[in-house]
């Protein structure tokens, strides 16, 4: 505390999950100063939502500075993670009875009933975004998007989409692509909004200092 900051530390510890799951290591430059602001108003504006066009997630890209190719390629820590059902349960509906409707034809009609009976029993349930190799960071959240298996409905339109759709195929067949997309797409990420010389060094991460 006083020393490194909390937005180091968030940095890191990104960097450093993807190196514990297998990915590449990126040596990222610190020194990152805490804003003096925080207010939770300000994340969604900033993040994309699961049900997102890429039209949708293009926008908040775009003011990034970041492009197509950063989205996809970024969209691949998908990889790894879980997320609770009310994040993609609407892509299918669920009578009293159990029987499963499904909305969404974009999605694997068997994956959208083993979600369904999953989520059935409590909304607040999580399954991993990637099914097969959920521990590992590899190239496998894009032959889940070939299959039709993405699980929100924001990656599903990276696969339908045309202006990304070549990219999904190249990197579900070549991991050191990935990779190597990973990190400099990772690492122009990681350098957004940066602050060097205002904001403070916060003693404790969830609040400023004053």
């Amino acid at each position: 505390p006083g020393t490194v900051s909390c937005a180091d530390i968030l940095a890191l510890a990104a960097r450093d999950a993807v190196v514990m799951t297998g990915g590449p290591d990126i040596q990222i430059p610190t020194g990152r100063r805490d804003g003096m602001v925080s207010e939770v108003t300000n994340v969604r504006p900033n993040i994309v939502d699961t049900s997102f066009t890429v039209d949708d997630m293009m926008k908040i890209f775009s003011s990034k500075g970041l492009s197509f190719e950063d989205l996809v390629i970024l969209s691949g820590a998908h990889t790894i993670g879980s997320a609770h059902c009310t994040m993609f349960n609407n892509r299918f509906q669920t009578d009293s009875r159990g029987n499963v409707t499904f909305v969404d034809s974009s999605l694997d009609k068997d994956y959208a009933a083993k979600l369904a009976k999953k989520c059935s029993a409590s909304t607040s349930a999580t399954v991993h975004i990637d099914p097969q190799t959920s521990f590992s960071f590899d190239n496998q959240y894009y032959n889940n998007l070939l299959s039709h298996r993405g699980l929100f409905q924001s990656d599903s339109n990276l696969f339908e989409d045309q202006r990304t759709k070549d990219m999904v195929v190249k990197l579900a067949t070549d991991v050191d692509s990935f990779y190597e997309g990973w990190s400099e797409s990772f690492l122009k990420l990681s350098s957004i909004g940066v602050k060097t010389d205002e904001g403070e060094i916060r003693q404790i991460c969830s609040r400023t200092n004053v």
